[in-house]
């Protein structure tokens, strides 16, 4: 009792003892020291005019700061927690400064967030900082003000599970939006444009102390002018009188709206260089605008000299095209639905700069530098091979496969073989697509005289062969190689690919050179891959290809989110509302069609479309000014573009999905018809394909059209993978076969099992073990219950425990897996039990020692030099331990036996062990013991499907000696 009292005594004492010494430690710690200094948030540039950089002086290592927590807000006096950088604690800060991104749509409030806004740890009742913001709607809600909110809804909860809530904009109009709620919710943020945001800092050390921050900075983030593009690649075509351009894409570029081609005579350069200064003088007062509202906005005086001879519609935020071509006609380069209408002589083309312009959405335009052409004609422009697009196979529906091209066949490396250098391991690589199949390639070898070395033939493609050359050969010198294909359908004769190895003085051995088909260097060209949905009315680039590439798996992405912008709320009914509308695809004529949640807004645009037209009529009676009919003409075909795609009301015809959908009178049925309609229009793509050198040499096909006539195509999902076929068929024969051998052992055949020495062994072992008056050691393996080793390991405990049993022997079973503690003793227990033994049951026989690997082994490793257990059982799965144990239990002469199928430690069980079950064994172990059907049968139809497996790769090895490949092929590669 006085022992218990000293010890409470002691840890009271040690617990006041830490409390005033870290408070002493604490109170020593000068704040100020741990201010950091230098903290500026300054505007990102050529962005969006959304993007701010935080920079301030890291502390020194000594400090031991292990991360920097930045907070944010509009106002200094409520800073929210936005986010940190770590810092490791022993090397500290390798710089002068630290840098803080805020830009992109990053983390705002979802479901996860805190139930109620907290203060910082270690904020005082009036502090200024913040931990993340809170579920609160009315903390939450008037942020939504400050930032641009988008936000990630699932198709369900925005199609199924939203509210309609009707706001209230004046006495006589109201605004319907659906409300959804937070669980359903995830909102990313954005700063907006010309607000001020204000910032601080404060390091945390490694302790977890939260330091004093810095004084809040203020940042602006502005609209900028986007970044120049740096090179510009103008190509005429002669022959065919084409303008070609290709050119470089910046690297900020989510908010580019349009791309722009002009034409400059060289005698405007000059006026063409002031009216530039003049533009980025406009975009400097711009600037200074928004910082100082006494500053005047300026006007442009000058106008461009350059005329506009190409725009179009940018697709960022995903990457755009880079390349495009304009047609001259009799002298003329005209778009009517873009406004180009200019006179070029393409006669006197070096009298012309060519610039590239990129807009963005604030007005602002930024040139290129001036650019001067190339000419070349049709013939030397690459040749674009036949394309085709289909479903893929064997998928889910996720995969649409662009395949181009024949077969290529590319030299990749050369390695000598032997020290004399005349024996050479060439190394290749195939590249096709499904619409060629290779069957044999031809390398035919010559010297750099043309004299024939070798020509092997590949029937069987493993991606190398070898060649010996003559003895008296140079091995620094060139050879040609020519490659031959024979495919499933026929390349025609001049279809041979030429590739020479050449003598590389650096690493002193032969490297492959360019690969060539007739005069064309296959790796100079690349195919970009472009492609536009059903819902979009811009192609983008998807993919851009090496030049040996001939095929392209575009990943068709199902897409089930909605991201509606978030500015509004109701905090009554703690709803985020949202608009209701929704885009299911483009007409023909490139128009979005839009429709609402809600079907009674289309009531809302027919009724819309009657009042207009009804004042219409009555400016026509009264006989209005043409400008005020105009006007309304212009109002009434704005209401009916909004009746056309909202469906039919009333007997108003408009779009055909839309038209079907006002029909179907059940919310629920008509949301679900346009979803369905949104996913395949979505998710249905056409394609092209542009070939180029990167410089403005380029070819550009036509959009694919399919035999049926559609320039969509739709990947459907299929059932199973028909490749694998060959597995399906495996699993079918090894399930008849495991239900026929069971069947013979339940009618009591003999099934032949062969003898296992380990096995047999167990009976002599177990009874060494009583004759010695000595206990049994039994290790069930390291790893978890998951394991197969481990299941079959404790089967065998079974049986070794049940013979223990009947000789009345001590058994010892240390386990390290907490899961397989409980087993292991039921195990046991089992065992006593059957052997009719239950009084000589020990609960503690199957025992917990550690879960750190080799603290487990020193503890088994104990219990034999301790207990001088006379026989060791090792049967599961074991790692670097395992020649541990088993040297140790030879070294106090037990008699062991192992069992695992783990390949890296049988030759130290072999080594070590009296006996060992190698691989397999282990699992048959368990039907060699209980010699139950069930367990026969399985272990039988195992050795027929191994002996059927033998069969096949006998035979298919036979069969590719005579260069037969059709059953080897017949097999996945996987």
């Amino acid at each position: 009792m006085k022992l218990r009292c000293y010890k409470t005594g002691l840890i009271l004492f040690l617990m006041v003892f830490n409390l005033l010494y870290f408070s002493a430690v604490h109170a020593a710690i000068d704040e100020s020291e741990y201010i950091i200094e230098d903290l500026k948030a300054s505007d990102i540039e050529n962005d969006d005019g959304t993007g701010l950089v935080l920079s301030w002086k890291p502390l020194p290592k000594e400090k031991r700061i292990i991360e920097y927590r930045v907070y944010r807000g509009t106002t200094p006096d409520s800073l929210f927690y936005i986010g940190k950088i770590d810092v490791n604690v022993k090397t500290g800060v390798a710089g002068d400064e630290m840098y803080f991104y805020d830009k992109d749509f990053n983390y705002f409030l979802d479901i996860q967030g805190k139930g109620k806004l907290k203060r910082e740890k270690g904020q005082p009742e009036d502090g200024v900082l913040f931990q993340r913001y809170p579920r609160d709607i009315n903390v939450t809600g008037p942020q939504l003000s400050n930032y641009t909110i988008l936000g990630i809804i699932g198709e369900d909860p925005f199609f199924y599970n939203n509210t309609r809530v009707d706001v209230e904009v004046d006495s006589m109009e109201t605004e319907t939006y659906a409300g959804i709620k937070l669980r359903h919710l995830t909102m990313l943020k954005k700063l907006l444009p010309n607000k001020e945001y204000y910032y601080t800092v404060l390091p945390v050390n490694e302790s977890r102390r939260y330091f004093a921050y810095a004084d809040p900075v203020v940042g602006l983030p502005r609209e900028n002018a986007p970044e120049k593009t740096k090179e510009l690649f103008p190509v005429f075509v002669k022959d065919i009188n084409r303008l070609q351009f290709e050119w470089s894409l910046p690297l900020f570029k989510d908010d580019i709206q349009y791309h722009k081609i002009y034409i400059l005579s060289k005698n405007d350069l000059e006026r063409f260089k002031d009216y530039t200064a003049e533009l980025e003088a406009l975009a400097l007062n711009d600037l200074a605008a928004a910082a100082d509202s006494t500053v005047v906005p300026l006007e442009a005086k000058l106008e461009n000299p350059a005329q506009l001879i190409f725009r179009r519609d940018s697709a960022y935020p995903y990457t755009s095209m880079n390349n495009a071509f304009i047609d001259v006609v009799e002298g003329k380069i005209v778009d009517e639905e873009t406004g180009v209408d200019a006179e070029i002589d393409t006669e006197n083309l070096e009298d012309y700069y060519f610039v590239f312009s990129l807009n963005d959405y604030s007005r602002y335009e930024v040139f290129s530098d001036p650019a001067t052409h190339t000419t070349t004609v049709s013939s030397a422009l690459p040749v674009i091979p036949p394309f085709t697009v289909i479903d893929r196979d064997n998928d889910k529906g996720d995969y649409n496969l662009v395949l181009w091209g024949k077969p290529v066949v590319l030299l990749t490396n050369c390695t000598y073989m032997n020290e004399s250098k005349t024996k050479l391991l060439i190394s290749y690589d195939t590249v096709t697509n499904k619409n060629f199949k290779i069957k044999n390639i031809y390398f035919k070898v010559t010297d750099a005289e043309g004299n024939h070395i070798k020509t092997i033939n590949e029937f069987y493609q493993d991606n190398n062969f070898v060649v010996r050359l003559p003895k008296e050969a140079d091995p620094t010198n060139t050879l040609n190689v020519e490659i031959s294909l024979k495919c499933n359908t026929e390349l025609g004769e001049d279809y041979v690919l030429s590739q020479q190895l050449v003598f590389d003085e650096q690493s002193r051995s032969l490297r492959p050179n360019e690969l060539f088909v007739g005069n064309e260097d296959i790796q100079k060209n690349s195919y970009i891959v472009y492609k536009k949905n059903d819902g979009s009315s811009t192609y983008r680039m998807s993919k851009k290809l090496a030049g040996t590439q001939r095929e392209y798996e575009d990943n068709i992405r199902y897409e089930n989110k909605h991201y509606p912008v978030v500015n509004k709320y109701d905090a009554e009914k703690d709803l985020f509302l949202v608009s209701p509308g929704f885009t299911i695809a483009k007409d023909e004529e490139g128009t979005t069609i839009r429709t609402s949640l809600y079907s009674s807004e289309i009531e809302k645009s027919i009724k819309q479309y009657e009042d207009e037209v009804a004042k219409y009529q009555a400016m026509k009676d009264t006989a209005k000014t043409d400008d005020e009919i105009a006007g309304a003409e212009s109002a009434i075909e704005k209401s009916w573009i909004s009746i056309y795609y909202q469906g039919v009301v009333k007997g108003y015809k408009g779009n055909p999905i839309l038209d079907k959908a006002a029909e179907i009178t059940n919310p629920k049925s008509r949301i679900k018809y346009l979803q369905e309609e949104r996913h395949v229009h979505k998710n249905s793509y056409e394609y092209f394909i542009v070939k180029t050198d990167g410089k403005g040499n380029f070819t550009q096909s036509e959009v694919y059209v399919n035999e049926a006539g559609d320039s969509y195509i739709f990947p459907v999902g299929n059932w199973f993978k028909k490749n694998m076929i060959p597995a399906l068929i495996a699993s079918l024969t090894f399930g008849l076969l495991v239900f026929i051998m069971v069947r013979k052992a339940k009618k009591g055949h003999n099934l032949f099992i062969r003898s296992i020495a380990g096995i047999e062994e167990i009976d002599n072992a177990i009874g060494r073990a009583t004759e010695m008056g000595k206990p049994i050691l039994f290790v069930p393996g390291l790893s978890g219950i998951s394991d197969v080793a481990t299941l079959a390991g404790l089967s065998i405990l079974g049986r070794v425990a049940k013979k223990a049993a009947e000789y009345d022997t001590k058994i010892l079973v240390p386990v390290r897996d907490t899961l397989v503690l409980p087993i292991a003793q039921e195990v046991v227990k089992e065992a006593h039990y059957e052997a009719g033994r239950p009084d000589t049951y020990d609960k503690n026989s199957a025992f917990f020692i550690t879960t750190a690997q080799f603290a487990f082994v020193a503890g088994v490793n104990g219990i034999m030099i301790r207990e001088k257990t006379a026989t060791n059982f090792y049967m599961g799965m074991f790692w670097a331990e395992a020649l541990i144990m088993t040297e140790t239990g030879s070294s106090t002469g037990a008699i062991q036996i192992a069992g695992t199928d783990a390949i890296t430690q049988i030759p130290f069980f072999i080594t070590t062990c009296d006996y060992t079950l190698i691989g397999e064994e282990l699992y048959a172990a368990s039907a060699y013991l209980a010699r139950e059907p069930l367990m026969l049968g399985t272990l039988k139809a195992q050795d027929y499907l191994k002996l059927l497996i033998i069969i096949f790769v006998v035979l298919g090895t036979a069969l590719s000696s005579f260069h037969l490949t059709f059953l080897i092929n017949a097999f996945p590669d996987k």
